[in-house]
């Protein structure tokens, strides 16, 4: 069902440059000249979503249910069981974990083909303390059946992920991780929900560094301090997480070492699911995960969270010189 799509450098560049939430908001829009059944429901939250454009060409594409999101959720399953693409936007805890009984009757058992947009995912919004922080969306995400889960690593794959699940709706969660995102190379950008990539270093790498959302940022600059220490090492994005891209990891299972990268609790997260992946295997490399601690920290900015959780380039590359012994 899912197809490659292709942007191109500079336009990529300019998205990467904008806020993720304009960016949602013009390409909400966009698709809506496409699709004149496509809706954005949302829960108060909509007010800073930059839909100004939608809501003037397409008025009746934008639902607001108020600060009632097990509501907001209902309210997409209905219109998505009626056909056209029906996103519902919120902060990544409260799309996520505050309506997870009506994902999981909705989308889960009856399969209605709503995409779920958690923003602020991880550390991003840490300044309105742990309430807001998403850390645990993946987990509650891939506990859900029949839910794909897509973790874009910059704008321009979130926008390539929305209109790919524009042009073929299905149960599915979109999780938004800001940041320093990883520059565009001149060849553009290439995606495909549940296709793997390799962004750095060779397929038969002693390690791999496995990342997911914009942290691959910060994996590529270890990916970079490892190679110059004559460290053969590789990094991989999985920007969707459920399905994983299985024949796309099989290629790495002769690495020494594999290290899991994700801006999200270390339980039942990318990590997790790279676990699930491994365990029933009989040659496999041991895998480290990169992750959030498994505690609430105090509000503060993502930077200064993401250090404090040891989720900086850094202690990535510190992270495998210990591994190795060196």
């Amino acid at each position: 069902m899912s197809e490659m799509r292709h942007m191109d450098a500079g336009e990529a560049r300019a998205l990467d440059a904008k806020d993720s939430k304009e960016v949602f908001g013009e390409t909400m829009a966009r698709l809506a000249d496409a699709y004149p059944l496509l809706s954005v429901v949302v829960s108060d939250y909509g007010r800073r979503l930059s839909l100004d454009d939608l809501k003037v060409r397409h008025p009746d594409a934008f639902v607001q249910c108020g600060i009632a999101e097990q509501n907001q959720i209902e309210v997409a399953a209905a219109l998505a069981n009626e056909g056209g693409p029906v996103f519902a936007v919120s902060y990544a805890p409260f799309i996520t974990a505050r309506v997870l009984d009506q994902i999981r009757v909705n989308l889960g058992m009856m399969e209605s083909p709503v995409i779920l947009v958690g923003l602020g995912a991880g550390y991003a919004v840490g300044e309105l303390g742990a309430s807001h922080m998403g850390l645990e969306d993946i987990a509650d995400m891939r506990a859900i059946p029949n839910l794909t889960v897509v973790s874009p690593r910059d704008n321009a794959e979130l926008t390539l992920a929305l209109e790919e699940l524009a042009a073929h709706p299905r149960p599915a969660y979109v999780r938004i991780t800001t940041g320093t995102f990883l520059e565009p190379t001149d060849a553009g950008v290439d995606f495909r929900i549940g296709t793997g990539t390799l962004l750095a270093g060779p397929e038969d790498a002693e390690v791999v560094l496995i990342a997911t959302g914009s942290l691959c940022a910060a994996a590529a600059d270890a990916q970079e301090t490892l190679a110059t220490q004559g460290i053969s090492c590789a990094l991989a994005e999985l920007a969707t997480i459920k399905p994983l891209d299985t024949a796309f990891l099989d290629q790495f299972l002769g690495a020494h070492l594999w290290v899991s990268i994700e801006e999200h609790t270390r339980i039942g997260g990318f990590g997790s699911a790279l676990a699930e992946y491994l365990a029933p295997l009989a040659k496999r490399p041991p895998l480290v995960p990169v992750a959030a601690p498994d505690t609430y920290l105090e509000a503060d900015t993502q930077a200064h969270l993401r250090k404090r959780a040891g989720l900086t380039s850094e202690a990535i590359a510190e992270t495998v010189l210990q591994r190795l012994g060196k």
